[in-house]
């Protein structure tokens, strides 16, 4: 990564320093754009050593404890109450935004209850009024005029329209009072989506607003876009004559002090603004008094500037389509965003509850900063007796790995700290004492590893050659050394003998029995090469495989313990005969196959070396071509699979038949092939050992 850095680095300086606009020309645009590429390249170290700086400064500033404790409160403590606090935080202003909406609407249904209930009032006192035939339009606008200054006393804005039959010419006839064109009274519709001539609620004029667009604080634009509460009722002033009263309040100066004055906060009404702009902040007062409609806010002063803002959706009935609409180029209302205004408002200076309420607050705030402060400074006192501790068992460690072990730790505390000191200096008495410990285990597996190699030796190298018969010997251990025992006798006359054993117990003790074991089968063996016996086999005192067997019970049974003994298997296979003679004395039967069936060559006795006087028998038997003798320990046989299942004899059995065609030497891996893959713990709990006799004439 380096050297790649620095032809980037050799590179780049070429293309910025030597390459002016002179020498550019003179190379062509691939060129450039290859010494483009390669510049861009640069990102891939400055990313490399980016993260490589980034790992040293983590792994220098985290080395020490007790910054990763600091580094861990701060995660743990600080980052989570900081998060809790914003998350608090935009909850209340969300509900403080709801809390407001839900406020204006509130308010906005408050005063257009008054304003219908007004117009019931207004139409049943006008209805007296055109009883009789004799009253005129002068009449009902005198009554109209005297009755509306109710309404603008409450709302100076308002605009009061009556629509009916002229009683005199029976023509239409529309009154108005308050902020009415008179010029445009004589175009005055009632939408046809009024049912039943009804209607109160907050409405988009979008049908007639030049009607209204004399009315005072008018918005420009012949009052195109603007908001109204609107109360519209229905009656008859004589029979077959209907007559309806409507009654408009602008959303103006007026009635949003009125709503200021609910609710305690700021608000403005522009026009033109994007529905999408949920929240905007008043930065520019130029701009956005050219907008304006009606506020509350002084726009002509500084304060004005900067001030956060919230939008109102209000969802009003359009008047032409009687349908809610949120248009673009309506009007807008926006309420001041300030928590200080709100808490101003929830505990003003009124009642002695709102002073209790506010002297409670602070109470707990600063109870709440004297237990942080005092957390804080308890858990630095903390943090510094921690890594103390670990700093002083860092010192202790160092000392050992230097060697000295009578470095001791001080140990100030009576806690857990306290505790790993006191184990620290106990373990550092009894190191020492393990490594001696260690030195003699190391000298004991080496002694075992001699032991091992000198237990292979005992072992046959090869296997005799005979003319009939083919035999291969195999003695897998389960540890350094076996307590299993197989060997092949070259004997005189074209004779070989056979022998297989189990000692009882694992390891040494069982590895000492199997080379006593060997030594006395070799003496007793060959120690009667001369005798004849009958079955053409050589043996102990009466010159028989039997005979042979039970001296070397006696021998054992007399040379070691009274819970020491082993099973044992020996035969004498006669080349020119074709005969085999064994005695089983007490092992797994080797199983003898031959072209029709398998049989388990059981005859002989007990194991060697518990009973003195045990009698043993033998049994010949005459060998066809292709017949074959497999001889195991029961390590072969009792293997487990992960499930706990053996692999067993019907499994030998079965493998050996399938394979009968090998030789004896590819048989014999054959079959340790297969119980190494059945077994299921890599350490085995007993050895295998196994021998194969394959007779071919």
């Amino acid at each position: 990564m380096g050297f790649f850095t620095l032809i980037l680095v050799a590179l780049w300086l070429l293309k910025s320093l030597w390459l002016t606009p002179g020498t550019r020309l003179g190379l062509s645009a691939g060129q450039l754009l290859s010494l483009d590429l390669l510049s861009l390249l640069l990102v891939i170290p400055a990313a490399y050593y980016t993260w490589k700086l980034f790992a040293v400064i983590r792994r220098r500033l985290l080395w020490k404890i007790r910054r990763r404790l600091i580094l861990a409160h701060t995660l743990i403590g600080a980052i989570p109450v900081l998060l809790i606090v914003f998350i608090f935080y935009i909850s209340a202003l969300l509900l403080y935004y709801q809390f407001s909406y839900y406020l204006i609407l509130n308010q906005i249904g408050i005063h257009t209850a008054q304003l219908h209930a007004f117009n019931y009032s207004l139409l049943s006192g006008l209805q007296p009024a055109t009883d009789g035939t004799r009253e005129g339009s002068t009449e009902l606008r005198s009554f109209l005029t005297e009755d509306a200054r109710y309404l603008l006393g409450t709302y100076p804005s308002a605009a009061i329209i009556l629509h009916t039959a002229d009683p005199a010419s029976g023509s239409n006839l529309v009154l108005g009072a308050g902020a009415v064109n008179p010029d445009l009274l004589d175009n005055y519709v009632v939408p046809g989506w009024v049912e039943g001539g009804e209607f109160s609620g907050l409405i988009l004029e979008d049908l007639q607003p030049a009607l209204y667009a004399g009315s005072a604080g008018g918005a420009g634009d012949n009052g195109q876009g603007r908001l109204f509460l609107r109360s519209i009722v229905a009656g008859e002033y004589r029979p077959g004559a209907p007559m309806t009263v409507e009654c408009s309040v602008p959303f103006d100066r007026h009635l949003l002090e009125r709503l200021k004055a609910a609710i305690g906060q700021e608000m403005l009404l522009a026009k033109h603004v994007d529905v999408s702009s949920l929240n905007v902040m008043l930065q520019d007062t130029g701009i956005l008094r050219s907008d304006v409609v009606s506020s509350t806010f002084d726009l002509g002063s500084e304060e004005a500037v900067g001030r956060p803002v919230w939008s109102i959706l209000l969802y009003p009935i359009s008047w032409a389509m009687g349908a809610e609409t949120e248009q673009a180029d309506g009007n807008m209302l926006f309420v001041e965003l300030s928590t200080s205004t709100l808490v101003q408002n929830l505990f003003r200076a009124e009642g002695s509850v709102s002073q209790t309420i506010v002297g409670v607050l602070k109470i707990v705030v600063g109870f709440f900063l004297v237990v942080e402060i005092v957390s804080l400074l308890t858990g630095i006192l903390l943090t510094k007796s921690i890594t103390n501790a670990v700093h002083n068992l860092d010192r202790g460690t160092e000392f050992i790995r230097r060697g000295d072990f009578s470095h001791r730790v001080v140990v100030k505390s009576e806690d857990q700290l306290g505790a790993l000191a006191r184990s620290f200096n106990q373990m550092t008495e009894y190191v020492q004492s393990l490594v001696r410990e260690r030195v003699q285990k190391e000298r004991l597996e080496r002694e075992l590893e001699i032991a091992r190699e000198v237990q292979e030796q005992l072992f046959p190298p090869k296997a005799p050659r005979l003319s009939g018969l083919e035999v291969s010997g195999l003695c897998l251990p389960a540890r350094i050394v076996s307590g299993d025992y197989y060997d092949f006798l070259p004997l005189e006359g074209g004779r070989m003998g056979m022998a297989l054993a189990d000692i009882c117990g694992k390891g040494i003790s069982a590895a000492l029995l199997m080379a006593n074991l060997q030594a006395t089968l070799r003496s007793n063996v060959f120690g009667f090469q001369g005798g004849r016996v009958e079955g053409g086999s050589n043996g102990g005192e009466d010159g028989s495989v039997s005979g042979l067997v039970k001296i070397l019970n006696h021998q054992i049974h007399n040379y070691t313990s009274a819970n020491k003994f082993a099973s044992f298997f020996y035969a004498v296979y006669d080349d020119r005969s074709c005969s085999l003679t064994y005695c089983n004395a007490g092992h797994n039967p080797p199983l003898y196959f031959t072209e029709r069936e398998c049989r388990r060559l059981t005859e002989g006795g007990t194991v060697v070396g518990i009973f003195p006087e045990a009698e043993y028998q033998q049994e010949t038997i005459r060998m066809g071509p292709g017949d074959m003798i497999l001889a195991y320990t029961d390590g072969i046989v009792e293997c487990v699979n992960e499930y706990g299942e053996e692999f067993g004899e019907a499994r030998l059995e079965a493998l050996v038949r399938r394979n009968r065609h090998l030789s004896a030497e590819d048989l014999q891996k054959a079959v340790v092939e297969q119980v190494l893959e059945w077994a299921f713990e890599e350490e085995r709990d007993d050895d295998m050992t196994l021998i194969v006799a394959k007779f071919s004439r």
